[in-house]
């Protein structure tokens, strides 16, 4: 798929009024990560940023946030970073122009996360948030994070992964699909990343986020909102979603060893 015509289908999705109404005002686009005391899909996020940055023991020094979308993870991380060590890069000028309101002390720049127009050593922590699956493809991504961390720098993702593409609206090119667990951590073990700890939370994700959303747009049917035409291809999308396991959430940690440049 080019470029823009990536552009153009992810924007609008990611902007679409009726995505924004689930995610409400601090403008998140993930699954989340739902504990049994989850209220909603603004907590279920905030609950998967803490599990990612758990990943971090020390959390200082520069981060960068790769895909950051609309700047709501951005925006997140100045819970524990200083806005001056935190830096965005997204491929959508539009996109960025929401992160800028979401996160107004913070940097941002239009840039591929594939070919990152940084210098070597540049980054204390990289984290990125289901944004890799989007990317042509992880194994450049991960070349990228390699170089552009310090020696002893750490890697944190949220991921989803699949051995088909055809659950992502045509917005994953097949060269980004992977088989399984054990292939996905060989992928951070050959670009030479160390102590990868990957764990496997797609019940916690995956599964529950769109078995709220199911819910979410049944009410909506209810309250007369959506006709039952629109209720009814959605929640028949979801339920093969559910179905499937083909699908995998992952939260990886990987770090570049202390004596790599």
């Amino acid at each position: 798929m080019v470029q823009n015509e990536f552009l153009s289908k992810f924007d609008n999705l990611i902007l679409n009024p009726v995505t924004r109404k689930i995610y409400g005002q601090d403008e998140f686009f993930n699954v989340g990560y739902w504990s049994s005391d989850t209220q909603n899909q603004k907590e279920a996020c905030f609950n998967l940023m803490e599990k990612i940055l758990e990943f971090i023991p020390e959390k200082t020094g520069t981060i960068l946030d790769v895909g950051c979308g609309l700047g709501a993870t951005t925006s997140y991380l100045l819970k524990y970073y200083s806005p001056a060590d935190v830096l965005g890069i997204n491929i959508s000028s539009q996109q960025l122009e929401r992160c800028q309101q979401n996160a107004p002390n913070c940097n941002f720049m239009v840039m591929d996360a594939v070919e990152m127009k940084f210098d070597d050593n540049k980054f204390d922590n990289i984290i990125c948030v289901e944004a890799a699956l989007y990317f042509d493809t992880r194994e450049k991504f991960l070349k990228e994070a390699w170089r552009v961390l310090k020696p002893g720098g750490n890697l944190v993702l949220a991921d989803i992964i699949s051995e088909t593409t055809e659950f992502f609206g045509g917005l994953v090119v097949p060269e980004n699909t992977v088989k399984d667990l054990e292939a996905y951590k060989n992928l951070y073990q050959q670009e030479g990343f160390e102590q990868v700890e990957l764990a496997e939370s797609t019940d916690e994700c995956w599964i529950t986020h769109y078995r709220y959303l199911k819910s979410w747009i049944q009410e909506q049917f209810q309250a007369g909102v959506i006709d039952e035409e629109t209720c009814k291809f959605n929640v028949d999308g979801i339920d093969n979603l559910l179905k499937s396991s083909l699908i995998d959430y992952v939260l990886l940690a990987a770090r570049k060893p202390v004596d790599k440049v």
